[in-house]
């Protein structure tokens, strides 16, 4: 069922001043891209980054946008363009919140030394010491600008940044940049992520740290969703499928044409794992990063609310999106589940975002995707290379000949102990989770089971015959 919405979804709010048509979202974005950058130096004071470091952050480092852009396309798209002079004596920053940050369009597009007529995107650098700014912002697709050379039309993005060297966190010489020139190809929303605070769903606005659209702690790439929105991964390397198998997925870094890097599932009946939110998942993206290229990590400690450092240990894992595409009628919007909603090290992360760095469904593991029929299991994984993914569209199928659906299992309600009885002698095992798949426990042939230590709820009890390869899940009752 879609829900009523009431707003705009909140990974937008800060920057509604820039919002334009949406149809831009799946407009492909391939080939060069050129930029005017344009410097603007409100202060004078001799400490403007140099136009040399400026240069080589956007486009001649190892580490510039450029090749970060020419990396998550696979080289179908990349950046260049001419690195003006600062601009000096310009018309004064005033007002509040966008001309107070940053040069007005009629001062844009009047730059007597600019050719607008070649150019894609424009990239305002300021240096003032005005508050109360973003560090970015960007115009999501291209603007209408009247200038003396005619009518054309362009993007606008708009800094208050310096480059690193050779990069900062993400590895590349300004992640902000690079996030804020792909809002400048059309992407309107942010990657978000769902995970639990206070044993509730959560949806945390920014919170994919998977992906450059999130707050990319663990991570760069965009998400396999962005890369098919952008025309970066085609038909051919995305994999639909609505059949059980196992599937191999390679690592979403590397240059594979041809080699399936995310496999989609039309889910039969809407995920809704937040009923106090709007989001609703129709589909599921599943990817898997081989953490190479600017993925590659040197530190993967999170620090948690005591002050002590976590480090994630097992980084090579399955990433579950839920692409909501009932928000907007032509785009889906993505959102990293996490697959280990309990606090991250048995305590929490000092900052709640970074609560989703153990999202990733590890080696063995089995999520069951609720309000549908479906299980995905992780069989097997090749570090850096690829993954392989056991789907199973029947989890809830069992035949009539199979002794498993001869079990008995009892007290339902309960508030300690499930019995599981047979008559016959085969071997089973049990697995119990909660509503949205998380593998609580696994047993081999128990016959009695304790979910006492659990708090009230529903969870999933599912058995498997051995023999057979039959499952059957029961909603057990914890009161």
């Amino acid at each position: 069922m879609k829900k009523i919405y009431g707003f705009f979804f909140l990974s937008l709010w800060f920057n509604s001043y820039f919002i334009q048509a949406q149809g831009v979202v799946n407009d492909y974005v391939l080939g060069t891209q050129e930029l005017a950058i344009v410097p603007f130096d409100y202060l004078q004071d001799g400490n403007e980054q140099s136009l040399e470091d400026i240069e080589a952050g956007f486009f001649s480092s190892p580490y510039s946008v450029k090749s970060f852009i020419e990396e998550i396309s696979y080289g179908k798209a990349s950046i260049d363009g001419i690195v003006y002079p600062y601009r000096a004596n310009q018309p004064p920053l005033y007002g509040t919140g966008y001309t107070n940050c940053y040069p007005l369009d009629e001062d844009i597009a009047n730059q007597p030394d600019i050719d607008y007529s070649i150019i894609d995107g424009i990239i305002l650098l300021v240096h003032s010491n005005t508050t109360g700014c973003s560090a970015g912002l960007s115009a999501y697709g291209k603007l209408p600008f009247t200038t003396a050379d005619g009518f054309f039309e362009f993007r606008r993005s708009g800094f208050r940044v310096d480059f690193y060297f050779p990069y900062e966190f993400s590895g590349i010489t300004n992640s902000t940049v690079a996030h804020e020139i792909i809002h400048s190809f059309g992407i309107p929303y942010h990657s978000n992520s769902y995970i639990k605070v206070n044993e509730e769903w959560f949806l945390q606005g920014y919170g994919n740290v998977f992906d450059i659209m999130g707050i990319r702690s663990e991570a760069s790439h965009p998400c396999s969703l962005i890369k098919q929105q952008k025309g970066w991964l085609t038909d051919n390397e995305i994999e639909n499928i609505s059949t059980s198998g196992t599937y191999r997925i390679h690592a979403l870094e590397k240059t594979l044409p041809g080699q399936v890097q995310s496999i989609v599932i039309d889910l039969p009946n809407d995920l809704d794992i937040q009923p106090n939110d709007n989001f609703i998942f129709s589909k599921l993206y599943l990817e898997y990063r081989g953490l190479t290229g600017f993925d590659a990590r040197n530190n993967r400690n999170v620090v948690l609310s005591d002050g002590s450092l976590h480090t994630i240990q097992d980084p090579h894992g399955l990433l579950i999106v839920g692409a909501d595409c009932f928000m907007n009628n032509d785009y889906c919007v993505p959102v990293i589940i996490d697959t280990h909603p309990e606090p991250l090290g048995g305590i929490g992360a000092s900052y709640q975002p970074h609560e989703a760095s153990d999202a990733p469904l590890n080696l063995g593991e089995t999520y069951l995707v609720g309000n549908n029929s479906i299980s995905i299991e992780v069989v097997n994984v090749v570090e850096g290379e690829y993954i392989d993914v056991n789907i199973d569209f029947n989890t809830l199928s069992v035949t009539e000949n199979s002794g498993i659906s001869e079990l008995k299992i009892y007290p339902n309600p309960t508030s300690d102990f499930i019995n599981i009885d047979s008559d016959e002698n085969f071997s089973f095992g049990v697995k119990l989770y909660d509503m949205y798949g998380k593998l609580l426990s696994s047993h081999t042939r128990m016959n009695q089971i304790n979910i006492g230590n659990f708090s009230e709820g529903v969870y999933l009890l599912e058995i498997i015959d051995w023999k057979s390869n039959q499952k059957r899940i029961e909603k057990i009752i914890r009161n």
